[in-house]
Formats: structure tokens, C-alpha cells, sequence
């Protein structure tokens, strides 16, 4: 058997993969300098490697010694480089940063290549080379030099196995750990079975670079494991040793090639040839160059590359040597394998660049519908769950309940008077305050129970799986109970409070739209109830807030169908008795509900913005009834109408009244508009202009409800104020004997003279109301006692003249 072209295929295979091992890290990440390191690593067994493989086979004692000292070179330098490499990973680099050191850690290697690779006379017998079965082998004689190498590599291999040892012990990282025990391991038992191999036998070739490419495939599989030397991820795994199996049948069949071509051209195995036996090794190394290409990916490529450009310069080699074109077609053949290989090559990398396009689309596409789910369906500024998702969670909840004959329920939370927040300290601490609020609220909840930002400052929360009320009732006291603690913002504390309003499923409602909106009439009426608590849903706010709905839509109407008259109560002079005024008072007969009050359908007008149509409509009805029953045109009598805010917001209010009065011929010193204390006190300084206009057009002002809001004594003397109207609770107060109203009535009376302004009392009722009245010179009254409010034709039977003189 041919024992040293064996070696020698061992060899050449090892060289193979060590290079497809080096230029794959590399290409990984051709900046660190550990993968620096780890190629010079390689390069320098390839070097030892393919000078042994050549050794090994010479064919005389001189080109043995020739191959021996060019392999010095790589083992001389190895394990230096070995060294380095593991200061690197082991982060101790630090100790050769200067320039002295790392020549330091260099001089042995260069000393071994010096006296063991150049003949420089230094070693006298370098190399003591025998011929065996097995090739030329060296049988050291153990000099001096010898006993060098020998402290030199035992040396450093020990170093740098306790600093591997080291590092594993150290790190609290598993996967250094992992790291740090296969590389100890691989790397003792390459230096216990190379040291066997190349020092303790002496009869075999030295096979210390075969046995260190354990160690490198370690390194190599860490690194494709861990990413401990790369910083890219590297791709997907190859099966490296299908290749290592792939490289060495390809070597054989090189070598199986030239022993062919070495026959004398009789030869046949069977029926076939030498010639056709070549060619069909040929084709088939092409064969398995392609399958190392398609299926083993970059490193089956390098290594494809690397073998059969070896083999056509071994055919090139032939060609010139021995000056035959014989091993022209498989020379020819190895150019047509690189060539498709290279296509192939080219052909997957093309593809791989494709998926990975289409990867990264695939996962912008994924982020991007992560994305638009989130924007879909968590709020953004809390993290919380919206609106829409929530009623998406309550949908299924529903059936959930319903299923398992459960409770639900569902909780409307809105912060009182959190506006505040914004509009004095601003949007950015609003904002944090929101965000507190939402942490509190969801801490607070089990972890079945759900909580979404509904918008603003309202919050909707979904507690399930609820047995009996009482459990629900605590969950909702601890709700209410996160405002009890204040909220710290920069070094500012706010104390919150916050309505909330309970709907119970099926109570309340069996589908989630129903649901959510009685929780809303609820929480609505935890506000009207002063705030800071939480209001169960009842059968009477679910009637009431239906019929409010119903009032608000046919209010819409009221003036088309009609539905919509005034009343007019005269206001009497005090020291005459006799009628000097009316007040215009807006009533409205509904279809389905009959009479509705004033204190319902006037609110449910300002907020829908109503007011304006049917203001303009009062004031042109009352001018046109008016100017019937004071045919005579009496100065003295005035009429009075309401005018609210929300008409006093329209920048053409007085442009609107002065047409109004042109068309009915009124004259405006018998129109008087009333507002209320809190628009005659409003620091808005549009509103105070529309006032004046509207002064400016001849009508009077009078202050409604005077004593009841914030009033202002100031006000009183810039703003210029024909009447005073005293509240009708403070008139009651006369009857009750209560000196404080009494007090209060006296003081506005006097107020009142002092600016020169008249006095009415509205709300009389008794005789001893109106006595009491009358002798602390209140002008003008109003009130059951004398007239309750009339329409304009029972006005008309009255008569005014008559009272006047």
C-alpha cells in the first residue's frame, strides 16, 4: 500500500479546509483582528502542512530536508500565533499592546524558522530524515535547538490553556463559558495526542498539523454558534464535515489519476481502459464539485474552487514537464468545472441577494403591519388599548359571559376638571399625567380584567368573569381609590379625582355599544353629583337620558311644527302698582311629551346650538306681539327678552337684533336684554364688545340673577347697568324669616341707588314679600303675586293705559 501518497492526500485535505476555514471567517468580517489573526493562523499551518505532505513523499534525502525547512516556517510560527489568538479572545490583549511586547512573543517562532527553516549554520544537523514504508520521517536527535522548540511550544500551549481555563471561570456569560470548556478541550488533546505523534513515536511522519485542524474546526464552529470572533450573524450552517469527506474523496480520485497516467497505456480494469477510466474520474470529481457548490453553500464553493484549481495546475504541470498534450482534456475539463462553478456561484448569490429581499420586505412588511396594527389599536400615548379594540374585547367577552352565565362590567372613567392641567401647566405635563394615571389604573386591575384609552381624559374598563355585584363593587372602590394618592410631575404634586359611571351586562345592556353608552349616562351623572365617585347605572337614568335624547332631536323641529310660544309676566312699580314692563318667557308644548321645562330644553338648546335660531326667533315674535298690545307706542314700558352666551358668541348678534327691530318697526327704548351675572362679569372682551354694541343700538341691559354668581362691584361701575334683577331665592328667604337673605336684599337694594341703577325683585309670591320690599325701596316686582306669565292675547284684555293713569 501506498502509505505516503496517502499522507500526502491527508495533508493536501487538511490544507483545503483550514483555507475554506480561514477565507469563511474572513469574508465574515475582514476588521477584527481576531479573525486577522485566526487567518495568519491558517496560512501558517498550510504552510507546515503542505511542506510535510511534500517531505513526506520526496523522492530523495535532499528534497525532503528542502520541504522540511519550508514547513518550518508554519510550525515554527503556529504556535505563537496560536498565543496570540487566544490573548485576543480571552481579552488580554492589553499585555501585548506595546510593540516590545508583542516582539517578544514573536522571538521564539523566529528563532525555530532561523535555526530550523534557513541554512545559517546556526543548527548544524537541523533535521535527522529516514526513509520508511511511510515516507522520509525525521527522528530528532534531541540537541540543544531541539529542547528550545520543545520548552517553546510546551509554553506557550500551557499559557494559553489556564488563560482559556481563566476565562470560562471568570465570565458569568454561558455562552463564554460554553466557548471557553470546547476550546480548553480541543486544544489539550491536540497538544497531547501531537505531542505523542511528533515527539514520543518516531516511526510515523509527523501529523501534528492533521490533528490541529481539530481545534480550528472548533474555533470555527464557535464561531458560527456564538459570533464569538464575527460581528455579523453569520448564515445558515453548512455540514462541514460533509465537505472535510467531500475534499478528501476528491483527492483521492486526483491521486488515483495520476497513478493511472503513471500505467502503461495497456492497461484495463475489465473492460475499460486507462484513458476512459481517467475520464470518468474526471467527470466525476466535476460532479462532486458541482454538489459541493449546490449543497454545502459558501464553504462547499471555496473548497470547490480551491481543488480543482490545485488539480489544473497539477495538469498544466504535467503538460510542461513531461511535454504531452495527454492531460489537455482534463485540463481542459478542470477550466469547464471552474467555469460552471463560478456560473453556479454566481447563480446562488444572485438568488440568495433575491430572498434576502424578499426576507426584508417580508419583515418590513410585518413591521409594518405590526405597526399599523398598534396605530389600529393601542393609543399612543398611554400604550394602552383604543377604543376600537376595546369594543372588539368587549364583543367577545360578551359571548364568553353569556356562555358561562357570568356578570360583566363595564366602567366609564373620566378625570375631573383635568383641562386645567392643560391649559396652566401645558400639553407636555398633561400629557405625563395621563400616562401616571394609565400606569395606576392598570395596576390596580386583575390580569383578566381589560383597560383602554377611550379618548382624551376618559378611560373604558372591562372587568369579566364577575359572580356577584359585590365583587364588582370592590373592584370598583379600588379604582376609585388610585386618585387618593397625588401624582408627582417635575417636583409638582397634582391631586386628581375622576367620575366614573358602571354598566353591568346583561342589566344594562347585551351588546357592547349599549353597554359603553349607559356607562357614559352614568359617569355623567357622577359628575352632576359633585364629582369624585363612582355611579352604578339605573332604569331611571337609562329612561332619563333616553327621553333627553328624544326632547334633544325633536327640539330640532319645535320651530317648524310650531311647538315653540311666548309667555310674557308684567313687571309692576312698586309705589304705583301699575304695569311697567313685560318679560318675554320662551315655552315649549312637545308632541309626545306634553310641556317641557325651561331649565330642560334651554341647556339642551345652548349645547346643540339651537339658541341662535330660536334667540333671533324669541326676539322677533316678542317685538311683533308687543308692538300689538302697546298699540300706543308707550315709551315707558319696556320688554324684556334672555339673551345667552352662546348668542352673544356670534360676531353679528347686534347686526342681527337691529334688523329684527327695523323690520318690526320696535322702538329699541322699549327692549331691555337681560344676561346673566356671569356674562355681565366675563373678562372676554369680544362679549363686553357685542354688549355695547347692542347698547349702542338704544336697547337697555339688565343683570339677571344678581347675587347668585360671582358679583363684581367693579363691574357694576365701568359697565353701565340699567336694572338690577334680585335673585328669587334671596325673595323666598324674606318669608323664611332668614335675616341673612334680608341682609343680602337690603345691601343690593342700597348698592343699587348708590350707582343710580333701579332695583326688581323677581319670584313674589305673598303679601309680606312684597311689604318688605316696598319699605327698603326696591323699584320694580315680578312674581305670582300680582300676574303670572300670560300670552299675548289675555295682555291685550289688560288694561295698560288705564294702569298708567
Amino acid at each position: 500500500m501506498d502509505y505516503p501518497s496517502i499522507f500526502l492526500i491527508l495533508f493536501i485535505s487538511v490544507c483545503v479546509v483550514s483555507t475554506v476555514l480561514g477565507i469563511l471567517v474572513i469574508i465574515n468580517n475582514h476588521k477584527a483582528l481576531a479573525n486577522k489573526i485566526f487567518l495568519v493562523l491558517i496560512m501558517s499551518v498550510n504552510i507546515w502542512t503542505v511542506g510535510l505532505g511534500f517531505a513526506t513523499v520526496a523522492p530523495d534525502v535532499v528534497t525532503a530536508e528542502f520541504w522540511r525547512r519550508f514547513a518550518s516556517f508554519g510550525w515554527g510560527s503556529a504556535y505563537a500565533i496560536i498565543f496570540h489568538f487566544i490573548l485576543i479572545i480571552t481579552d488580554n490583549h492589553a499585555l501585548i499592546k506595546k510593540r516590545w511586547s508583542r516582539l517578544l512573543l514573536y522571538l521564539p517562532a523566529a528563532l525555530c524558522i532561523l535555526v530550523f527553516g534557513l541554512p545559517t549554520g546556526l543548527n548544524k544537523k537541523p533535521y535527522n530524515l529516514h526513509l520508511t514504508q511511510f515516507g522520509w520521517i525525521n527522528v530528532a536527535e534531541n540537541n540543544l535547538w531541539d529542547w528550545f522548540f520543545y520548552i517553546y511550544y510546551i509554553s506557550y500551549t500551557v499559557t494559553g490553556l489556564v488563560l482559556l481555563l481563566r476565562w470560562g471561570i471568570k465570565s458569568s456569560d454561558s455562552k463564554i463559558k460554553v466557548q471557553s470548556r470546547f476550546l480548553f478541550l480541543s486544544f489539550t488533546i491536540t497538544f497531547l495526542l501531537a505531542s505523542i505523534s511528533d515527539v514520543m513515536i518516531s516511526d510515523i511522519p509527523q501529523i501534528a498539523p492533521i490533528i490541529l485542524l481539530m481545534p480550528i474546526a472548533v474555533i470555527y464552529q464557535a464561531i458560527t454558534k456564538y459570533g464569538f470572533i464575527i460581528s455579523k450573524p453569520t448564515e445558515k450552517k453548512s455540514r462541514f464535515s460533509f465537505v472535510i469527506m467531500e475534499v478528501v474523496a476528491y483527492i483521492v480520485l486526483t491521486f488515483l489519476q495520476i497513478r493511472l497516467t503513471e500505467l502503461p497505456s495497456t492497461f484495463k480494469l475489465a473492460i475499460i481502459d486507462g484513458h476512459t477510466l481517467r475520464g470518468i474520474i474526471t467527470q466525476l470529481q466535476m460532479l462532486l464539485s458541482i454538489y459541493m457548490v449546490l449543497k454545502e453553500d459558501k464553504p462547499g464553493f471555496i473548497a470547490a474552487v480551491l481543488i480543482n484549481a490545485l488539480n489544473l495546475l497539477f495538469t498544466l504541470s504535467f503538460i510542461i514537464r513531461l511535454k504531452t498534450v495527454g492531460p489537455l482534456p482534463a485540463t481542459i475539463s478542470h477550466l469547464s468545472t471552474l467555469f460552471i462553478i463560478v456560473l453556479i456561484g454566481m447563480y446562488k448569490k444572485k438568488t440568495a441577494a433575491n430572498i434576502r429581499e424578499i426576507n426584508e420586505q417580508r419583515n418590513i412588511l410585518k413591521l409594518s403591519e405590526q405597526k399599523l396594527y398598534h396605530m389600529a389599536y393601542y393609543d399612543s400615548l398611554t400604550g394602552l388599548h383604543n377604543k376600537e379594540w376595546f369594543m372588539e374585547k368587549l364583543e367577545s367577552s360578551i359571548q364568553e359571559a353569556k356562555k358561562d352565565a357570568t356578570l360583566l362590567g363595564v366602567i366609564f372613567l373620566d378625570l375631573d376638571s383635568f383641562k386645567s392641567i392643560n391649559d396652566t401647566m401645558g400639553h407636555s405635563t398633561g400629557d405625563s399625567v395621563l400616562k401616571m394615571t394609565a400606569e395606576r389604573l392598570s395596576s390596580c386591575l386583575r390580569e383578566k380584567d381589560t383597560i383602554a384609552r377611550f379618548g382624551a381624559d376618559e378611560f373604558l374598563i372591562l372587568i369579566t368573569n364577575i359572580k356577584r355585584l359585590e365583587e364588582l363593587k370592590k373592584i370598583t372602590d379600588r379604582i376609585i381609590g388610585v386618585f387618593d394618592q397625588c401624582i408627582h410631575v417635575q417636583d409638582i404634586e397634582y391631586f386628581m379625582t375622576a367620575s366614573a359611571g358602571v354598566a353591568v351586562y346583561p342589566v344594562d345592556g347585551e351588546d357592547p355599544e349599549t353597554l359603553v353608552k349607559n356607562a357614559d349616562i352614568a359617569m355623567y351623572e357622577a359628575k352632576a353629583g359633585g364629582k369624585n365617585q363612582i355611579i352604578y347605572c339605573s332604569p331611571a337614568m337609562k329612561e332619563d337620558a333616553t327621553k333627553k335624547m328624544k326632547l334633544t332631536n325633536s327640539l330640532y323641529r319645535a320651530l317648524d311644527k310650531n311647538e315653540l310660544y311666548l309667555h310674557y309676566q308684567p313687571q309692576v312699580d312698586v309705589k304705583t302698582q301699575k304695569i311697567i314692563g313685560f318679560e318675554a318667557l320662551l315655552r315649549w308644548n312637545n308632541g309626545e311629551y306634553g310641556m317641557v321645562s325651561p331649565n330642560i330644553f334651554i341647556p339642551m338648546a345652548e349645547q346643540t346650538g339651537l339658541i341662535r335660531p330660536i334667540g333671533l326667533w324669541v326676539i322677533k315674535t316678542a317685538c311683533k306681539e308687543f308692538k300689538e298690545f302697546n298699540k300706543s307706542g308707550n315709551k315707558s314700558i319696556t320688554l324684556s327678552i334672555n339673551l345667552s352666551i352662546e348668542q352673544l358668541k356670534d360676531i353679528t348678534i347686534a347686526e342681527k337684533i337691529s334688523e329684527i327691530l327695523y323690520a318690526t318697526k320696535m322702538n329699541p327704548k322699549n327692549l331691555q336684554i337681560e344676561i346673566t351675572e356671569s356674562i355681565a362679569f366675563n373678562e372676554d372682551y369680544n362679549i363686553l364688545k357685542r354688549l355695547k354694541d347692542i347698547r349702542n343700538l338704544g336697547i337697555s341691559v339688565s343683570i339677571d340673577d344678581f347675587g347668585k354668581g360671582y358679583s363684581s362691584l367693579n363691574r357694576l361701575k365701568t359697565f353701565s347697568i340699567d336694572l338690577l334683577k334680585i335673585d328669587m331665592d334671596f325673595v323666598h328667604g324674606i318669608t323664611s324669616q332668614s335675616q341673612k337673605d334680608r341682609a343680602i336684599i337690603k345691601s343690593i337694594i342700597q348698592v343699587a341707588k348708590n350707582l343710580n341703577v333701579k332695583v326688581l325683585a323677581e319670584g313674589i309670591e305673598t303679601e309680606e314679600q312684597f311689604t318688605f320690599l316696598r319699605d327698603n325701596g326696591c323699584d320694580i316686582v315680578q312674581g305670582y303675586y300680582f300676574y303670572k306669565p300670560m300670552p299675548a292675547s289675555e295682555i291685550e284684555k289688560l288694561d295698560i293705559m288705564e294702569a298708567y293713569r
